[in-house]
């Protein structure tokens, strides 16, 4: 009898879910979305039975598909955002909505988190510059605005709240432990010297496990919701971008992945554990023990969202005629490669010429420079990087791998199946009896064209300019 393995990605604004044979063939796929909210500026917060509800409705309408028989399913994995924070009571219960990984609400505690440590001790235990985005900023915060909830809560992150409601065990994995601010990426634990400055204790953390390791089997309350076998086995996942690149195939040195979703990520798979003089270039966990992802994520499919909710227009029609607007995307501050926070978005060279279609053009195009500076920081460290596949639904269109594929002056392929993090987890799920399913080749490749490629050298070089002068002047 044939074994099928589910793969749920959850990620910032929907969850997927892919049913998949042992060959490594997509059977059915499911999708639910849901909604942030922003209840203050800088604030962005979730309701963690989302999370729930939605991987509920997914495996369900996954297991409908006249493909799929619950009985052969025989485990499921999670690839899950990262670093989006959960305040739980001791048996799993949300306390307060969940703080997204992208609410910038704890600026004050960043600035005090730095000056306590400096910054090179958080780049140094943990990969990763601290910023007020992170999570370890949002725990100086509740501890000192909710003392209420904190004194009751423990943190959970989204991968080990649902394990928990899965299988009745608090344990992350390891590559979403490592994208927190509390883990050691070189040691693949928890960090007891960032731990001690946040005075969290070791019972306040889950249980962590390497990617493809068994969590347990789901409990009996679970499987009736999901609608499967109580036998089934939860096995350890990954990061949403460690899944991705998992889901992806094989990274050999040269290559790397451009995950396209809220965020844009370039994420690169190094043997070594490398640190960035700079200490600025993420690096976390990859899905096998002896290897690491170099994470360089910046803003990408939220500013297009964002661009098509303020022009009120749902017409994804673009215009190249107007090749000097700029468009600097950082919508919710600078992210990799420099992390510059008081960058801002700005439209630069706009006139009463120009038409929604122009503006989103100038939007696709600045979120592509962003993909080159963060591929020219990942070079200045690891060498150059000769082709770049791009999964996630940019690569579902024709005109976003043409565009990056022109500003970086390199080939882009394209995956076969461009929900490359479900197929990922997918994969995990699976473990050794998934064979070889990495031979899945880009069936499609955008090569950069030459007379574009020179206007866009250009432009790219302005854009650098305007950013600098303007981060600058915001910074002042």
């Amino acid at each position: 009898m044939a074994s099928i393995y589910l793969g749920v990605d959850i990620g910032t604004t929907s969850t997927k879910c892919m049913a998949v044979d042992e060959c490594g063939h997509v059977l059915s796929f499911a999708q639910r979305a849901y909604s942030l909210s922003f209840p203050q500026q800088g604030w962005v917060e979730q309701d963690p039975e989302d999370y729930w509800c939605a991987l509920v409705d997914v495996v369900r309408q996954c297991i409908r598909s006249e493909k799929v028989d619950a009985g052969d399913i025989a485990s499921l994995s999670l690839s899950t955002q990262g670093d989006t924070l959960i305040l739980a009571s001791h048996d799993g219960k949300p306390l307060m909505p969940a703080i997204s990984w992208m609410d910038a609400r704890a600026e004050s505690e960043f600035h005090e988190l730095i000056s306590e440590t400096g910054s090179s001790f958080w780049y140094r235990e943990t990969g990763k510059p601290l910023t007020p985005l992170s999570s370890a900023c949002k725990i100086r915060w509740m501890e000192r605005h909710r003392p209420d909830v904190w004194r009751q809560a423990r943190l959970c992150w989204v991968s080990d709240f649902l394990a928990n409601r899965l299988c009745g065990r608090f344990v992350a994995d390891v590559p979403s432990a490592s994208w927190t601010p509390l883990f050691s990426p070189s040691k693949r634990g928890w960090s007891a010297a960032v731990a001690g400055v946040l005075r969290v204790s070791e019972d306040h953390l889950p249980d962590a496990l390497e990617s493809g390791e068994v969590i347990g089997e789901i409990t009996r309350d679970a499987s009736a919701e999901l609608g499967l076998p109580p036998t089934i086995l939860l096995v350890a996942g990954a990061f949403d971008q460690s899944a991705a690149a998992h889901g992806a195939g094989a990274l050999p040195a040269g290559r790397s992945i451009l995950s396209c979703g809220t965020a844009w990520v370039l994420y690169l798979v190094a043997d070594d554990f490398v640190l960035d003089p700079r200490e600025c270039i993420c690096i976390c966990c990859h899905v096998h023990q002896n290897e690491w992802g170099l994470v360089l994520p910046f803003t990408g499919g939220s500013a297009y969202d964002w661009l098509q909710r303020t022009l009120a227009d749902t017409s994804d029609e673009i215009s190249t005629e107007h090749e000097s607007l700029i468009f600097i995307p950082h919508l919710y501050g600078g992210l990799s490669p420099d992390w510059r926070k008081e960058s801002k978005g700005s439209l630069l060279g706009l006139t009463i010429s120009h038409t929604p279609a122009d503006i989103r053009f100038a939007l696709m195009r600045g979120i592509a420079y962003e993909a080159r500076r963060n591929l020219e920081a990942a070079e200045r460290l690891v060498g150059q990087v000769a082709s770049i596949r791009m999964v996630g639904g940019a690569g579902k269109s024709d005109i976003w791998p043409q565009i990056v594929a022109d500003v970086i002056n390199r080939p882009v392929e394209v995956a076969e199946l461009v929900e490359s993090a479900c197929l990922g987890a997918a994969r995990l799920a699976a473990g050794h009896e998934a064979g070889d399913w990495s031979g899945r080749d880009a069936v499609k490749v955008y090569t950069p064209r030459h007379d574009r490629v020179v206007e866009e050298e250009g432009l790219y070089r302005k854009y650098l300019a305007f950013y600098e002068t303007l981060a600058e002047a915001y910074e002042s």
